[in-house]
This record gives structure tokens, C-alpha cells and sequence, in this order.
């Protein structure tokens, strides 16, 4: 006779189950480990198809981008103006949702500072990409310099 693993009472030899608590005897021969077995490839697939293990810190990357101001426009009537800037990525990845500052200034003098986002912009790898800002009417400012705060790296 041997003692059960859960209730300690006597069972026969080689008993695969307790007959009193209905314990498995032996972890591996018990119906819901197949489940478990089942189900963590499956976790770690989705883990790994979530795009965690590919998403990538803007800041290690920021020397690799140019930027290039291309174009002043100045709207009729309206107090704003509309620059347009050349962003080259130089990078292997997909970068999106830009996250910007644009500095107005006058002779090396701070002016204004306006911060916004678009997530609509995409630059693919090793590529150029155009980006339009509409900042506001400051008077006197003779340069605009954009600033890229973040920038994402995602699947999806």
C-alpha cells in the first residue's frame, strides 16, 4: 500500500488516483496539464505577434534623422503660417506618430514654442518624409526650427 500525495491516506500500489479525494498521483498524468501545455505557446505566440519585443526607444536613434526646412507659407489673411519640413530617416525602422516642437525665434532670441503631434505621419526606412506645421503668427520671428520630442516604432 502507498499514501496518497494529497489526503495521506492509503491507496493500492500504482494507483494513479486517490479513490477518496480523486487526487492524481503523478503531475504529468493528470488531464489538465495538457491544457496548460497547450495554451503557453499559444500566450508566447501572441506575446511575440504584440510587438514588444520590436518597439524601439526614439532617443537611441535620434542622431540618425535630418531635418531640413523646405518651404514658408504665409496665409492670406490668417495669423498663421504654414512650414513645411524634410525629414530623412537614415534608420532600418518604421517610424510614426511624431511628436514635435517648433521654436520660433528672432536673431538668436526665443520668441514662441509651440508643441503638437501627428499621428497620421509615417517615414519609412532609409527614406524622406514631408512634414507640414502650421504655427502660429509671431511677430518678428525670421526662423522656425523643429524640434522631434518622440517618434514610435511599433508593428502596427
Amino acid at each position: 500500500m502507498q499514501t496518497c500525495k494529497s489526503c495521506r491516506k492509503e491507496i493500492e500500489n500504482g494507483a494513479t488516483k486517490c479513490s477518496y479525494c480523486q487526487a492524481h498521483q503523478n503531475w504529468y498524468k493528470n488531464p489538465q496539464i495538457y491544457s496548460v501545455v497547450f495554451m503557453l505557446p499559444l500566450f508566447i505566440f501572441m506575446y511575440w505577434n504584440m510587438g514588444l519585443f520590436n518597439n524601439k526607444d526614439f532617443s537611441d536613434f535620434e542622431s540618425e534623422f535630418t531635418l531640413t526646412e523646405e518651404k514658408v507659407i504665409d496665409t492670406n489673411g490668417s495669423k498663421a503660417k504654414l512650414i513645411t519640413y524634410k525629414v530623412k530617416n537614415n534608420t532600418e525602422y518604421k517610424w510614426n506618430r511624431i511628436s514635435y516642437e517648433v521654436v520660433s525665434s528672432h536673431n538668436g532670441e526665443l520668441l514662441a514654442s509651440m508643441v503638437d503631434s501627428n499621428y497620421a505621419w509615417v517615414i519609412q526606412p532609409n527614406s524622406e518624409s514631408l512634414l507640414t506645421v502650421e504655427v502660429a503668427f509671431v511677430p518678428k520671428a525670421n526662423k522656425w526650427q523643429l524640434i522631434i520630442k518622440d517618434l514610435k516604432s511599433d508593428r502596427f
